[in-house]
């Protein structure tokens, strides 16, 4: 099966924050992009593009030029610090994006005990991370493996459960 990898956020919007370890979800991915290179190809947004939607179609445009059969993008959730628990994200007409998001929602809270949030259909372009699933042709999910201004699950988060569950993919 072919992947790409959608880094999530850029170096100038690195996303949701986490106290615990101390990185942005930019840091946090870009720190394993070597294993992520192993698993597909990695994709990055491109930072001098300023509207979330033009960057969004621009990555979507790089990954359609190929013929992926998956895409993943990377994030984590932050809300609270008590929120918790692992989801992801699928375009919600696509059957497949439904059961490989609970497949990947699974396998990783099955190896580190995260709550399992599930598999969630985004279904309007006002749902946030929208126009991350939108515009690509192959299957695309989003990944939310923890919250990462939660204690609990930063310590139960496992680098090899993740790239593991992206995998199986």
């Amino acid at each position: 099966m072919k992947k790409a990898i959608i880094i999530g956020h850029n170096i100038t919007n690195r996303g949701a924050f986490s106290a615990t370890l101390n990185k942005y979800e930019w840091d946090f991915y870009m720190d394993m992009i070597q294993e992520l290179n192993k698993l597909g190809e990695v994709f990055i947004h491109d930072e001098d593009i300023k509207s979330y939607t033009s960057r969004m179609k621009d990555t979507a445009k790089k990954i359609n030029q190929k013929d992926f059969d998956i895409v993943v993008a990377l994030h984590f959730n932050a809300f609270n610090g008590t929120a918790s628990g692992c989801e992801a994200l699928y375009y919600h007409t696509n059957k497949q994006g439904k059961a490989k998001s609970s497949i990947f929602c699974e396998k990783f809270c099955q190896a580190t005990g995260i709550k399992n949030r599930g598999a969630k259909p985004l279904d309007s372009s006002r749902d946030r991370g929208f126009g991350e699933i939108a515009y690509t042709k192959a299957t695309t999910l989003i990944l939310e493996p923890f919250f990462g201004d939660n204690d609990k699950d930063c310590k139960k988060y496992s680098k090899t459960a993740l790239l593991e569950a992206i995998k199986s993919l």
